[in-house]
């Protein structure tokens, strides 16, 4: 039996999902991953709750639970006052794969994971991912591997940035062809640095299975609320040849590997279609009396609509190029923008509200009183549920929100009361969030959307629960199909594989189960006790302040933002 002490590749589809690549696989697309599915083992991998990037990114990273490293959405509420503020790495508790690794002295290479800005030192190299504000960021480890990666001639990009300029069937193509240049170029720098700096881990992530989801699934989709016939006759493969460009990023990093090398590729959620139901919550938590409007100091609508007219233009207009450099310059522009149509809340009269400025991740905070009870917060979180609980699809007659999921009943760590205290299940309904507002009766509260998507802004496709985990070499069984594994169980199976022991403060799990008996016999799982800085357990001196969190400067909010909202991620 050979020693316990494999090399491992982590390659990431940001959304992946085995409803697509099964079919895909055995109608020959995806030749790299039918070889993967024949040769390992596979399951789906259950997310997090919500399967939103930053906290399920974040959960594989650690091997724990929200409640344990903190990090729920791109956004939580400002400490400061009302409001929200961008998270990043540093807001994340809890010992991540590769400073573990880093600390028992192994070499890792990880480029491209989403919520790893700042980059940490490692012992090899690193490269953030999605909450990196803007290609001239630090956002490398060491800082030479940029001039090494330019030097080879290589563009490197963070993602594609602008997707909202998807207003007509050129942009669209000319998206597609950057994204797939943008993989390619991911590929030819991880393959660069992997050569000159040779690691026992490494992982890298490819964004473009998400990105193009989120915007082209009722291409492909003849069953979706949305579908569109016309732009299918030439998109309806787009999401298709996605997968296809990202399989032959996969073999060719297969081709470069040796036998005592395991593959894995996994996804931080799956994905489906969206409905055409679209719901603006605050409307619903004010006609519950749980929230108020600011009804002084209205613009005239007239003005509003000359400014919601500019910003449509100016997005479908400036190349991407041109958007880039706005966003860098005047990165104020957008807040002047937004604050013109934001529904502004009364933030002394509100007891519960939804950051509609954030679309793909609605959840619900209640606003915490001098002198509230826990049972005054149970009676209102009560209320809330009731409210979203009695929205009806105005088509079908049933209940638009199936289901609410709350923190305590979920989670499980000393970060659990940061989180939004109600859930609603968009990611099992598929509905979208709407602006509310202020004044009534001017949108329902639940609406059959019946307009085509807007490209590049509304989302045609978005998260599900269950990803993928497919894993190929060493112990893994061949052609082995098994249920049950979930986001937590990647990070401490990677350490058993490479023969370390596991943090005793992961919730994750070996998966033993998918290896061959012999092995699991001859290799007993072994632990280790972590306590202080490696742990988030809430034995160390950080577990709920911001000693450690390097928040974004005012310009690098700005910026997230705009990428975010390129992504279709906020209004």
């Amino acid at each position: 039996m050979p020693p316990r002490n494999y090399s491992v590749l982590v390659v990431g589809l940001d959304g992946a999902t085995l409803d697509l690549m099964l079919p895909w696989i055995d109608e020959g697309y995806l030749p790299n991953l039918g070889r993967l599915l024949r040769s390992g083992a596979h399951s789906r991998l259950e997310s997090t709750i919500p399967p939103i990037t930053p906290c399920a990114w974040s959960s594989f990273i650690t091997g724990k639970n929200p409640g344990k490293h903190g990090l729920f959405d791109f956004v939580e509420p400002d400490r400061d006052g009302p409001g929200f503020r961008f998270t990043n790495a540093s807001f994340r508790d809890g010992e991540s794969l590769w400073a573990c690794l880093s600390r028992h002295g192994r070499r890792v290479g990880v480029v491209n994971v989403p919520m790893t800005y700042p980059p940490e030192p490692v012992n090899g190299f690193l490269i953030s991912g999605l909450d990196t504000p803007h290609e001239h960021s630090p956002f490398m480890y060491p800082v030479d591997i940029r001039q090494e990666i330019k030097q080879a001639g290589i563009r490197y990009r963070i993602d594609q940035q602008h997707l909202g300029n998807m207003r007509t069937d050129e942009r669209r193509r000319q998206q597609l062809v950057d994204i797939f240049e943008a993989e390619t170029a991911r590929t030819k720098a991880f393959d660069l640095l992997s050569k000159n700096r040779p690691a026992d881990f490494r992982m890298i992530v490819y964004g473009a299975t998400d990105q193009v989801q989120h915007h082209f699934w009722h291409f492909m989709d003849p069953e979706h609320d949305k579908y569109d016939a016309a732009g299918a006759e030439e998109f309806a493969d787009a999401i298709r040849d996605t997968y296809v460009h990202i399989d032959e990023q996969l073999g060719q990093l297969m081709d470069d590997i040796d036998d005592d090398t395991i593959v894995l590729v996994m996804s931080d959620h799956g994905f489906g279609p969206t409905s055409n139901v679209r719901l603006r919550l605050n409307q619903v938590l004010r006609d519950a009396g749980l929230l108020t409007f600011q009804q002084k100091n209205e613009r005239p609508s007239m003005f509003r609509k000359f400014a919601h007219w500019l910003d449509e233009m100016l997005r479908s207009t400036l190349s991407s190029d041109m958007k880039r450099n706005l966003a860098g310059m005047l990165p104020k522009i957008r807040v002047w923008f937004e604050n013109l149509d934001e529904a502004k809340l009364d933030w002394e009269q509100t007891k519960a509200h939804v950051n509609e400025a954030y679309r793909s991740s609605p959840a619900v905070w209640l606003e915490k009183h001098e002198g509230q009870t826990k049972e005054d917060e149970l009676e209102l979180r009560s209320k809330v549920v009731a409210a979203l609980k009695g929205l009806t699809d105005p088509a079908t007659g049933q209940p638009a929100v199936g289901n609410c999921y709350f923190p305590h009943e979920i989670y499980e760590g000393p970060h659990t009361e940061r989180a939004p205290e109600v859930l609603p299940s968009w990611w099992e309904d598929g509905f979208l969030l709407d602006q509310s507002a202020p004044l009534k009766d001017v949108y329902p509260n639940v609406e059959r959307s019946n307009s085509p998507i807007q490209g590049g802004v509304e989302f045609a496709g978005s998260h599900r629960l269950d990803g993928v985990f497919m894993a190929s070499g060493g112990p893994f069984r061949q052609g082995f199909a098994f249920g049950g594994a979930k986001i937590v169980d990647v990070a401490p199976t990677v350490l058993y594989l490479m023969g370390l022991p596991v943090p005793d403060d992961m919730d994750g799990r070996v998966l033993t189960e998918a290896l061959s008996d012999e092995f699991v016999e001859a290799h007993p799982i072994e632990w280790e006790n972590v306590t202080g800085e490696h742990s988030s357990n809430g034995d160390s001196d950080n577990d709920d302040s911001d000693h450690q969190q390097m928040s974004f400067t005012e310009d690098e909010s700005e910026l997230i933002a705009k990428r975010l909202q390129a992504l279709g991620y906020i209004k």
